[in-house]
């Protein structure tokens, strides 16, 4: 009997110390986070100047750390501008870079967001700007200028909006969680001429890892059998295409049309070796969208 006793204690013995082991070799793996890339055109991703993939990235497992992430624009009609930064990807968490890229590197945008664990269970915000000084709404209520780090902000759903003379709006939805600081650093687009600031396409974010795009809602009155010739919109990496106030790409967004929707055309321009088109996009207003995400049938 005392046998049976000692083999059955040394047999526990063997299998603790093996789940031991097991358990100190999985530890041992690299700590990850989540990545996920979108940008307006598609572009080539460079992590630390390797190759990962294009946008739209879905999230992907990422080693946690700090790396200089890369764009380049893909685009084979229109000399795009490429953008460099830094990002932190968190042990356990999504870090989200939204882009909107354009022909020159001042006037695009690009939000980079991530969540950063603190010992408190308060839930914080920070908020930086390139430039800086860049005044900063939450909910509507002005908050202070950029670099702004709010404390014990109510975990919930909020909306934050950052403006700064001379350069185009950016709106983020966001969700602040008790435990973790949302960092949310924002490069700001230099407007121009006359264009009134644009808000940008931005994600809720959470330690889940899960994202949420949150675009503008689309003002379209698409026809469903328009003379010819007529444009027919393209699938676009984003889901939806930009109309402007002007032809190009610099030109203030004044509504989104979606892919399928079709529109009679009133006038051609060529900007940058580029086709636009002007369209009719609701009952009394016109703008101007690009050949390269729409087809031309006559």
């Amino acid at each position: 009997m005392k046998r049976k006793i000692v083999f059955i204690l040394v047999l526990v013995g063997l299998v603790g110390a093996v789940a031991l082991v097991v358990k100190l070799l999985t530890n041992r793996g690299p700590k990850q986070g989540e990545l996920r890339v979108n940008s307006n055109p598609g572009a080539a991703i460079f992590l630390d100047n390797k190759n990962i993939g294009r946008t739209p990235f879905p999230s992907e497992k990422i080693n946690a750390g700090s790396y200089t992430i890369k764009l380049v624009p893909d685009s084979a009609t229109t000399q795009f501008a490429s953008w460099e930064g830094q990002i932190v990807i968190g042990q356990g968490l999504l870090t989200y870079v939204n882009a909107d890229l354009t022909e020159s590197e001042l006037s695009s945008a690009v939000d980079v967001l991530w969540l950063e664990k603190i010992s408190s269970k308060q839930s914080e915000l920070s908020v930086t700007t390139n430039p800086d000084g860049a005044s900063v709404l939450v909910d509507d209520v002005t908050r202070g200028v950029t670099p702004i780090s709010i404390s014990n902000i109510t975990p919930a759903d909020h909306t934050v909006t950052v403006t700064s003379v001379g350069f185009l709006t950016r709106t983020l939805k966001i969700r602040t969680t008790p435990g973790y600081r949302l960092i949310a650093t924002m490069k700001l687009g230099l407007s121009s001429g006359e264009q009134i600031p644009e808000a940008s396409p931005t994600p809720t974010l959470a330690p889940s890892g899960k994202v949420t795009p949150t675009p503008k809602t689309a003002t379209s009155s698409a026809q469903i059998n328009p003379e010819k010739p007529y444009l027919v919109v393209k699938d676009t990496p984003t889901g939806f295409l930009r109309v402007r106030m002007e032809p190009g790409t610099n030109a203030t967004e004044s509504a989104r049309v979606n892919p399928g929707d079709k529109f009679t055309i009133l006038d051609t321009q060529i900007v940058s070796a580029t086709n636009w088109y002007q369209i009719r996009y609701d009952a009394t207003n016109t703008g101007w969208v690009s050949g390269t995400y729409v087809d031309k049938v006559e």
